[in-house]
């Protein structure tokens, strides 16, 4: 399929219906989460969101949409902002499939779903967690801090206006161009480079945000030799940021031992007590 729709779609015979297409599916797809499972994930919902479009292509109670709902039963697992896209895939797919019936291999149909939700999970944790939550959180913690309001609507409005665009656009994409598109840029590795564009730019502001909003310094000083040794002041020397940069890495090591965090937490607390305690932090140095 080209940009433009198909003169002989049987789906979306004109731009009245295109439009009611591309409605009802972005508020469908919005309930992907609803209902999952361990060993389907979001496949139920996924056939639910479908049904009614599965139900205009082979008509209500036919094999055909019976056989189609049960294709999308399979396991389905991919991050909800890039689903619609493999969705209206799908259905463009399904449409060419009925429209060539005994030409079309069905087994397509879930092989490229399959095949596209795991390179979709990891462009869109990337996008939507890993850059435009950590950039929300980033610019929304600068205005929380001064007691502003607009901390938390900011946060809001750039974490979800993207995620709402990408599912829009997603959906016609998907659509209008078709399974040939998708493999070209798969086979061309664009999807490789702007997971890896987007995972750097979110290490970026984790790093940035590590350095402005985590206080981790110490007091401790002592007097040799007639000078006074002050152990922050060495360490700033050293690399300035030292201290809080290393417990976030030491913070971030032990979650991906897959640990939980309210023990970090407790962890970090306990520490602190000790290390005040000590003379080492906490206090004003003299």
């Amino acid at each position: 399929m080209t940009n433009e729709l198909n003169t002989t779609d049987s789906f979306l015979i004109d731009k009245n219906t295109e439009k009611k297409f591309y409605r009802k599916l972005f508020w469908r797809q919005n309930w992907l989460m609803f209902c999952t499972s361990y060993t389907k994930q979001q496949a139920v919902t996924y056939s639910w969101v479908l049904e009614p479009f599965l139900k205009k292509i082979y008509g209500t109670d036919t094999p055909e949409f019976y056989s189609a709902m049960l294709r999308h039963q399979t396991f389905f697992n991919t991050t909800p902002m890039m689903a619609p896209f493999i969705m209206s895939l799908n259905l463009s797919m399904e449409r060419e499939n009925k429209d060539n019936k005994g030409k079309f291999d069905v087994s397509s149909i879930t092989a490229i779903k399959s095949a596209l939700m795991g390179p979709f999970a990891g462009l869109g944790d990337s996008v939507q967690q890993g850059a435009l939550r950590i950039i929300a959180t980033g610019i929304a913690i600068g205005f929380c801090k001064k007691g502003m309001w607009l901390g938390p609507l900011l946060f809001l409005l750039i974490f979800n206006i993207p995620n709402m665009l990408i599912r829009w656009y997603g959906a016609k994409f998907g659509y209008r161009l078709g399974q040939g598109f998708v493999t070209k840029v798969m086979e061309n590795g664009i999807f490789k480079t702007i997971t890896k564009a987007v995972s750097v730019l979110g290490l970026m502001m984790i790093g940035a945000m590590s350095a402005q909003y985590v206080s981790f310094t110490t007091t401790f000083q002592m007097k040799t030799a007639g000078q006074v040794f002050k152990l922050q002041s060495v360490l700033d020397q050293i690399l300035p940021g030292l201290l809080p940069l290393t417990l976030v890495l030491c913070c971030f090591w032990y979650l991906r031992k897959k640990n939980r965090p309210a023990r970090l937490l407790v962890a970090i607390v306990i520490i602190a007590l000790i290390l005040t305690f000590l003379g080492i932090t906490g206090g004003a140095a003299k």
